[in-house]
């Protein structure tokens, strides 16, 4: 047997190796945090497609027909599993049976394959050789190019209205937004159009050029799935203790707002002073349960309080009052000894990278250029 070597194989090769290594090490991070079992066995399966490309490749497929219609193909999986992976680490628990229906097609995909695979080698290369034959696995493959674009779009809308439900009841979002997973999306609908171009438009692409290139893309992207995901956490994970002063004092909540029954304006003005006397937002993971505990009031009320007083959510109230910390800090030069990162942990952020996001978002200047340019008598509150 004859292996005709090449620079795409190769790089397939070490995608194939490294998103196999990844992904079990994602199923076995899933007995501690369960999402990281699907995210595992898409990163597996999304690599595994590549063996069929090796095979080829390397022209063993021409000299080992046996292993024709390998049931490596996932079509019908890899997308489902990311889905079901971005609602379990978002808190959604699917039951086994919704999960089962939502992976079924690629089950049935996955057995067809190996039906086929487990035919005789001649029956095999008959069915290779068939025009007719190929046409309909040719069909089925863009069929699945829809049911993906399909979960994308799907995937893709529930992260978003998840970043809404974040900044309704968390101050600091780092990590919690899966900013990464709709990169990954929007990556793999990118990679689907260039497929589907490739298909219609043949001679679009120059294998010397474009496809050494998408290989080595590729195992930069399944690197970078492999950390982010062995990287996030659950979201939506409640502290402990809130959890058991909020199933403790619940009542003791709804009797109060039933008997003071205080409009809105009081509740809000507790709430001020609470800002701006106790400083809270300078509490890095200040959450909405927190400020809920202190007012005595639900974190239901609570949120639409903020919402019909100030006209933003939770996120953007108490970022607020950090931006205007830190703009007190940048202007006060007794602060000059402190760098960006001290004036944003002073101001209550977690990190620089948010600080800098945040405070750009309300003043639309970095921190360093408002310190420059911004005199204390030009200051304004925002």
């Amino acid at each position: 047997m004859e292996i005709n070597y090449n620079i795409v194989s190769l790089i397939d090769i070490l995608g194939l190796v490294q998103g196999v290594f990844l992904g079990l090490v994602l199923i076995i991070e899933g007995r501690r945090i369960k999402p990281k079992l699907f995210l595992g066995l898409f990163l597996i399966a999304y690599c595994a497609e590549l063996l069929n490309s090796i095979l080829h490749d390397l022209n063993i497929l021409e000299s080992e027909p046996w292993l024709l219609f390998l049931p490596f193909n996932f079509f019908y999986l890899i997308l489902p599993l990311f889905y079901i992976y971005v609602k379990g680490i978002s808190n959604i628990n699917l039951t086994k049976k919704k999960i089962v229906l939502i992976l079924l097609p690629g089950i049935l995909e996955f057995i067809s394959y190996t039906v086929l695979f487990m035919l005789s080698v001649g029956t095999k290369v008959k069915l290779h050789n068939s025009e007719s034959f190929s046409n309909v696995l040719s069909l089925i493959e863009i069929l699945s190019f829809a049911y993906s674009i399909y979960y994308i779009f799907l995937t893709i809308k529930f992260i978003n209205k998840q970043k809404t439900k974040v900044e309704e009841f968390y101050s600091n979002t780092e990590g919690k937004l899966l900013t990464w997973a709709k990169g990954v999306l929007m990556f793999l609908f990118t990679f689907l159009i260039i497929i589907l171009s490739s298909l219609f438009l043949e001679g679009i692409f120059y294998d010397d050029y474009i496809y050494p290139a998408i290989s080595i893309i590729n195992v930069v992207f399944i690197f970078w799935i492999g950390i982010s995901g062995i990287k996030q956490s659950k979201l939506f994970v409640t502290k402990i203790a809130s959890i058991k002063k909020i199933d403790h004092q619940q009542s003791d909540v709804n009797e109060t707002n039933n008997r003071l029954k205080t409009n809105n304006k009081d509740h809000y003005e507790k709430l001020i002073a609470l800002m701006d006397d106790e400083k809270l937002f300078l509490e890095p993971n200040l959450s909405l349960a927190d400020v809920s505990l202190k007012l005595k009031i639900t974190q239901r009320n609570l949120s639409e309080l903020i919402r019909d007083e100030s006209d933003k959510n939770f996120n953007q109230f108490v970022n607020h009052y950090r931006v205007e910390e830190a703009k007190k800090l940048l202007l006060d030069t007794s602060n000059n000894h402190l760098n960006m990162l001290g004036i944003a942990f002073d101001s209550g952020f977690s990190s620089k990278a948010t600080f800098y996001s945040v405070f750009k978002k309300h003043t639309s200047l970095t921190p360093t250029l408002f310190k420059n340019n911004i005199l204390p008598q030009n200051y304004t509150s925002l």
